[in-house]
């Protein structure tokens, strides 16, 4: 969890070293949210707290407090029970409970370990995630389509 948020946090942070007029609040608010909508933060992903993101970026806990509350207002994020803030999920996504995704997160850690454990590097092991989940999608598409044909009657009508 720690190298995704360092990830994360990185992304924020190129974004307040660019030289702008717009206030480091401001560019935070902006990077987040192209985060959120470029699905780099998927919906139900937990945020770290208003002050650990201070803290990794050098800015003032009222400057991230600000820019979070303008997400949260937009319905961005979500706050969940305890306080703690998530990408907000919208459509039929459904928001996952916080104990599916610490499980979710562990085996996503697990699976992590073994493949440097082989000798594979992050960059191929997130090659191999990427890969999973589109195989993942072409499943889900051809179950759509095995009932959609069904529901049509067939696929010789």
């Amino acid at each position: 969890m720690e190298e995704h948020s360092g990830t994360r946090t990185g992304r924020w942070r190129r974004a307040l070293r660019e030289s702008s007029t717009l206030s480091f609040e401001e560019r935070l608010y902006r990077a987040i949210r192209s985060d959120i909508e470029s699905g780099m933060l998927p919906a139900g992903a937990l945020l770290p707290s208003s002050e650990r993101i201070a803290q990794e970026l050098a800015l003032q806990e009222t400057e991230v407090q600000s820019a979070l509350a303008r997400l949260l207002v937009e319905g961005l994020l979500a706050v969940r029970a305890g306080g703690q803030m998530c990408i907000a999920s919208h459509g039929p996504a459904r928001s996952v409970g916080d104990e599916t995704q610490r499980q979710f997160e562990a085996s996503l850690l697990r699976a992590l370990r073994e493949a440097q454990s082989r000798g594979l590097s992050s960059t191929e092991a997130s090659g191999m995630f990427k890969a999973a989940l589109q195989r993942l999608g072409e499943i889900e598409k051809d179950k759509q389509r095995g009932r959609n044909q069904e529901e049509d009657g067939g696929p010789d009508d």
